[in-house]
């Protein structure tokens, strides 16, 4: 019997909390690509079940360090894994961060990894423009879905028009910035969250291109790639995870290539 997507990312994330490498046999497909957190602007792609299972093997043997999961949304076969990894015994020796796991007939096949980091250029809060793939998830009549809000809110940030972003914003909104590490900043309450996306979304100095999105009921997991210069460094990729409930958004926690 094919193991559902829930066992399998169970059984993954235990085999690095209980530092048990051996847990990891037969969870990675022959086709696995995964995509570590740095460097950054793209982080180091790994392909191949022997790769990916020799630098995942590594990593659970690792007993100076600590991974603990913190969220776990799973729709069909697409898991999105929120974790704190602690490195050391002092405040700033972790880092939260997430990875967007595709499995397929019980196996994992992709995994892409993005965390908190220092400074980068108005990384955290951005949308990206373009639209996005996946189900919306339904509302009542008269409330946007979740496929008109994000629409909306990228359109706020492809044409410069903060404007759009009026009634989108719920008025207990949370941003978690991409930096800095460990946690990345909070801003709280609706006022302060429109206040920087309207910042974000007037400036024009600012290019950003979506990659392909999901949307797992009232929650869309938006990738995205920044740039904010000419050269090969002077961008970064990125992924929001945006909780959208009754027509608005109630929480944004942006993460991006170390």
């Amino acid at each position: 019997m094919t193991r559902t997507t829930a066992d399998t990312i169970d059984r993954f994330n235990r085999a690095f909390a209980d530092h048990d490498p051996e847990a990891l046999t037969g969870l990675i497909g022959a086709d696995c690509v995964m995509e570590a957190i740095q460097p950054a602007p793209d982080g180091t792609r790994t392909e191949g079940r022997d790769e990916c299972l020799a630098f995942w093997r590594a990593l659970a043997s690792d007993r100076g360090t600590l991974f603990e999961p913190e969220d776990v949304s799973i729709d069909g076969e697409r898991a999105t894994i929120r974790w704190r990894y602690h490195f050391g015994d002092g405040p700033g020796d972790s880092v939260r961060g997430v990875t967007l796991v595709r499995v397929r007939d019980g196996l994992i096949v992709e995994a892409l990894a993005y965390s908190k980091t220092g400074d980068v250029p108005l990384a955290a809060e951005t949308g990206g423009p373009g639209g996005v793939d996946g189900a919306a998830a339904g509302g009542a009549a008269g409330v946007r879905t979740t496929r008109e809000v994000l629409d909306r809110y990228n359109e706020a940030f492809r044409l410069h028009e903060p404007g759009l972003l009026t009634d989108l914003i719920a008025d207990d909104c949370v941003i978690e910035d991409s930096g800095p590490a460990p946690d990345g900043v909070n801003r709280v309450g609706g006022a302060a969250c429109l206040a920087r996306w309207s910042e974000l979304a007037g400036d024009p100095a600012l290019t950003f291109t979506p990659e392909p999105a999901d949307v797992h009921g009232d929650l869309a997991v938006q990738p995205w790639g920044l740039r904010w210069g000419d050269g090969e460094q002077d961008r970064v990729r990125g992924v929001n995870l945006l909780r959208i409930r009754g027509g608005r958004i109630v929480e944004a926690r942006g993460y991006v290539k170390a």
